[in-house]
């Protein structure tokens, strides 16, 4: 690397009089083969640790919330769910737990478990954590939603969709990226490509990226149905502001100081999503803070029956700190958001 960025980055940069586009920039960051965040080694999964990651717990809740609507869905629908699809799996860890979880209830070799994952690092971990799996039921890697999904799935990801690269716009056009006096700087365009007028003081983000992948999945829901549970970062209504947020080293950092060595994400605006799901006629509930939805799904029940087996204290405290971590709402209990999507009525209470 030459000034912290990569060349084939600058070069790009360079080839075009305005920069590149704040989506060109972070897809490049987090998603180059050779570059890109989440094809290091070093850097994948070392920056941040997400809900999955913390405890058993997390993962047998969802479970528990499956097995809750797949019930309800079943009945209504006249239809099984034989099929989870989750998006974005990270290290394997959540999708272990879940199939862990079922394995107590069903015999598994008529089930299927999809992974739609596009880093070859992240699918090697996957392999190794669900190898244990193997002879049990069927596993298997996908690139994206193709046509083998025509039956009714139940559709998972946590932390997702806010590592979609995206694009802000302001009164004074679109944000790109440019280098000056070898450093990457922001500034802002005219364009014609903003879809609304905007205050002085706001900033649009937007992810045409985003919502054609969330099209494709209701398209699914509508056409085979299904259920989705999407577990992502963000307020319940988002403001038209500046939501950028990069991590380096497990410290937050300016997204332009480590492109390619540094996580970069932003806030799911959860309204859009309702909006576009309206559109499909999909039932929506939520979206709740995580806090609510791992009550409601038993994760106080499952922590108390944890630490009452356990018999060594050391673990009896971890136990209790991950419950903690997962559910207080100075923690991820109140950033994280859980919001579910269906095409039946499933009687959730929220």
């Amino acid at each position: 690397m030459r000034n912290n960025i990569p060349k084939t980055l600058e070069k790009r940069i360079k080839s075009q009089k305005d920069g590149i586009s704040l989506f060109e920039y972070i897809n490049y960051c987090l998603y180059d083969e050779k570059d890109g965040y989440y094809s290091n080694l070093f850097k994948v999964s070392k920056d941040f640790v997400t809900s999955p990651e913390i405890s058993q717990l997390f993962g047998e809740c969802v479970t528990i919330f499956f097995l809750y609507a797949k019930n309800i869905f079943e009945n209504k629908k006249k239809s099984k769910i034989q099929s989870v699809v989750e998006f974005g799996p990270g290290n394997g860890t959540l999708m272990s737990d879940v199939i862990r979880t079922l394995d107590k209830k069903y015999c598994l070799n008529e089930w299927s478990f999809f992974l739609i994952e596009i880093s070859k690092l992240l699918k090697r971990k996957q392999k190794d954590v669900l190898f244990k799996y193997k002879k049990k039921t069927n596993i298997f890697w996908k690139k994206n939603l193709n046509k083998s999904f025509n039956n009714c799935c139940f559709y998972l990801c946590n932390e997702f969709f806010d590592a979609f690269p995206f694009n802000q716009f302001s009164s004074k056009g679109m944000k790109r990226i440019i280098i000056k006096q070898n450093k990457l700087i922001p500034v802002f365009v005219p364009t014609s490509n903003c879809h609304k007028p905007i205050n002085s003081n706001e900033i649009i983000e937007s992810s045409l990226f985003m919502k054609k992948f969330v099209f494709k999945i209701f398209k699914k829901i509508k056409k085979n149905g299904g259920i989705f549970l999407l577990i992502d970062y963000g307020p319940l209504i988002k403001k038209n502001t500046d939501t950028i947020q990069a991590i380096h080293n497990n410290l937050k950092c300016n997204f332009l100081d480590h492109p390619g060595r540094s996580d970069i994400t932003h806030h799911i605006d959860f309204v859009l999503l309702k909006k576009i799901a309206k559109r499909f006629g999909l039932r929506v509930y939520g979206p709740v803070n995580q806090s609510k939805f791992l009550s409601i799904f038993g994760i106080n029940e499952r922590t108390e029956n944890l630490i009452n087996k356990s018999n060594n204290l050391k673990q009896k405290e971890k136990i209790e700190n991950d419950f903690l971590r997962l559910t207080s709402y100075n923690q991820m209990g109140e950033l994280y958001k859980c919001i579910i999507f269906s095409d039946v009525d499933l009687n959730l209470p929220f």
